[in-house]
């Protein structure tokens, strides 16, 4: 027991407005420099246990006691050495009042949240920001704290080490010799002092999202915590700076600090990456709990199966994805659940069965719907005085042929390029090069040509965070019509039309005058497909449209798209073989859905192929770089399959 650091016990949450507790009777232990991974569905309770934890759950929230066998506690060990004597002592973080539990909060238990640009004050540089932290928790000078906060960027890499800048200093000092320049450079220690205080001034809007992140995790571990708190901390960044993310968290936790840790997602993935243990968490209550072989080569519940078989697979391609709703009524219904939700439905599809469809798509029968070629987009910066030079290429030189019918993913990592190429597509962008749609030369159409207005009704986008997509002041039903009375379609049945789109999309027709709020995540990105399939269109642009959704929601939008292509399960044959341009940084995601592949570095094209070829034997170092980033479950094909309900 000398190395615990948490003990909960019966923690229960209940908010006055909601009929069933956020969080009921949950109960678990962490030890030192273990990693506890709490996975669950969106509402399942895992940020409310986090907030408990810190004493920060919002009002109406409140923690209660709903157990009658266990008195409810969150023990925190704190561990001190005075005298050459280790003191242990035990605090009920509950007990707490508001100014006790600031002594602890920030200094002895730390908190990383999702989205890093909205954590940090963007008025403020960060090294201002870092020393606020330090200053508020330890007696330090100004020298001191500053010191400290150099020391937690070089820790989390965002700094660059002593010996990498001295390094970097004696080659521009060689460079400058070589060339017999007068200019002179300062001393060691001026020009480390020049290059922290390059970092320690720049605002957050100056650093790239997984930058931003080792930001905040520089900041959590400042006052040197005995635990963190990590609460979706990767979910929007791309597979590589996630992996970088990780494996700096794992290694702060494991090797440095010997620290525990909360680590909180939806992407079992991620969670058998980094954690120890794992507790998984629906409708606020604990289904069940183990260590991490445990859960994810036995799970003993149908949700936990469901969770992990609903993740799409780089491994291999599957006809659709398993919902959590398949597994859990299979529960339901024990062994009398009908085949129609097992056998043939969820099954992996062969390389020849891919190979064979993409000869249909993209042979001599094929017919070729976009057509891009040599497309650049170029940014110049503001300002006066300006030469070509001073722009810069976020596009440089992409040609593909896109198919009828077929589904083009576009990867790469952030500032690539891919949604500037989208945008370029659709003409919302100026660019150079050949754009050719339904066999129409577009690119040097402008926005104001009646042309484009008209053509537009067969292209639509489908973008990743559906309610900021959405207006929350229209109803979800007026929604779907606007574009409609936009395009002049549809008279005198409009209203009808977006009732049998929502049922199309799989909503309840009867939700026509919700609006957005009343709606989930995933409901809300099915009434965004609904309106971007109101006008019939040829082409749908799906932008990291379901990067921000969690693994089931995911898979059953996924498969919605996958059926609204498929011609044989459409009774309206005017949405039959719809072509996607599907990006994302996920490449298991694009890996099920995509017929190819297009990757992206820089602006420019790496390379394009088949999907099962790019996934596969990629011919560029990058594109391997992308797939060895993935993280994958430890699941063969057999494993997946015994999974399934039956």
């Amino acid at each position: 027991m000398s190395d615990l650091i948490l003990d909960v016990c019966q923690l229960s949450v209940v908010f006055n407005d909601a009929q069933h507790p956020a969080v009921e009777n949950l109960s678990f232990r962490l030890h030192k420099g273990q990693v506890l991974g709490i996975v669950g569905e969106s509402g399942s309770g895992k940020s409310v246990t986090s907030l408990a934890l810190m004493g920060l759950v919002p009002s109406p929230g409140r923690i209660v006691d709903l157990s009658s066998d266990r008195d409810q506690a969150i023990n925190f060990y704190t561990y001190t050495e005075s005298n050459d004597k280790k003191e242990d002592k035990v605090i009920n973080l509950i007990n707490l009042s508001e100014k006790a539990l600031t002594h602890y909060r920030g200094s002895q238990i730390a908190m990383i949240f999702q989205e890093p640009m909205s954590s940090f004050n963007p008025v403020y540089t960060i090294g201002y920001q870092l020393l606020e932290a330090i200053n508020l928790h330890q007696q330090v000078d100004t020298e001191q704290a500053r010191q400290q906060a150099v020391d937690r960027l070089r820790e989390v890499r965002v700094l660059k080490s002593l010996e990498e800048l001295e390094l970097e200093y004696l080659k521009e000092r060689d460079r400058l010799s070589a060339v017999g320049s007068s200019a002179t450079l300062p001393s060691f220690r001026q020009y480390f002092r020049q290059q922290e205080d390059l970092i320690l001034k720049k605002y957050p809007h100056e650093f790239s999202g997984g930058q931003l992140q080792r930001v905040m995790i520089a900041m959590a571990i400042a006052c040197d915590p005995q635990l963190l708190i990590a609460d979706e901390p990767t979910t929007a960044l791309d597979v590589t700076i996630q992996k970088e993310v990780l494996l700096l968290l794992r290694d702060l936790c494991k090797t440095r600090r010997e620290m525990a840790m909360i680590f909180i997602s939806h992407d079992l993935g991620v969670i058998n990456e980094i954690a120890d243990r794992i507790l998984v968490m629906k409708a606020g209550k604990q289904v069940e709990q183990g260590s991490k072989a445990e859960i994810l080569s036995d799970p003993q519940t149908p949700y936990t199966q469901g969770l992990l078989a609903c993740r799409p697979t780089k491994a291999f391609k599957r006809n659709r994805l398993p919902i959590v709703e398949d597994f859990m009524k299979r529960d339901r219904a024990s062994d009398s659940t009908p085949n129609d939700a097992s056998g043939d439905r969820f099954r992996p599809i062969s390389l020849a069965e891919e190979a064979q469809h993409l000869q249909k798509l993209t042979g001599q029968q094929g017919e070729i719907l976009l057509s891009v070629k040599n497309l650049s987009v170029s940014y110049t910066k503001a300002g006066f005085f300006l030469t070509p030079r001073d722009s810069k290429r976020a596009v440089n030189n992409i040609s593909f042929d896109l198919y009828r019918g077929e589904t083009l993913g576009i990867v790469g990592e952030s500032g690539c390029g891919k949604s500037t190429l989208a945008r370029a597509i659709l003409r919302l962008l100026p660019s150079q090069g050949s754009i050719r749609f339904l066999g129409q030369e577009i690119s040097n159409w402008s926005s104001q040509d009646k042309r484009l207005r008209d053509l537009r009704r067969e292209m639509q986008i489908v973008f990743q965070n559906p309610y900021t997509s959405l207006d929350p002041r229209m109803t979800i039903g007026e929604a779907i019509i606007e574009p409609m009375v936009i395009h002049d379609k549809f008279k005198g049945k409009r209203k009808q039309e977006a009732k049998d789109l929502l049922k199309k999309v799989r909503l309840d027709p009867n939700w026509f005058d919700r609006y957005p709020h009343q709606l989930s995540g995933g409901q809300r990105q099915r009434v965004c497909i609904a309106r971007a399939i109101a006008l019939r269109p040829s082409l749908i642009i799906c932008d990291e449209s379901v990067s921000a959704l969690d693994v089931s929601v995911q898979a059953e939008i996924l498969n919605l798209l996958k059926d609204l292509q498929n011609s044989q399960t459409q009774d309206d044959p005017s949405l039959s073989n719809l072509t996607y341009l599907f990006i994302s940084h996920d490449i298991s995601v694009v890996r099920f859905i995509s017929d190819r592949i297009l990757v992206m570095k820089q602006g420019e094209q790496v390379e394009i192929g088949a999907a099962a070829q790019i996934i596969s034997y990629p011919q560029a170092q990058y594109t391997q770089n992308l797939m060895d980033a993935v993280l994958e479950l430890p699941l063969s094909e057999s494993s997946w399959q015994s999974f399934l309900p039956h």
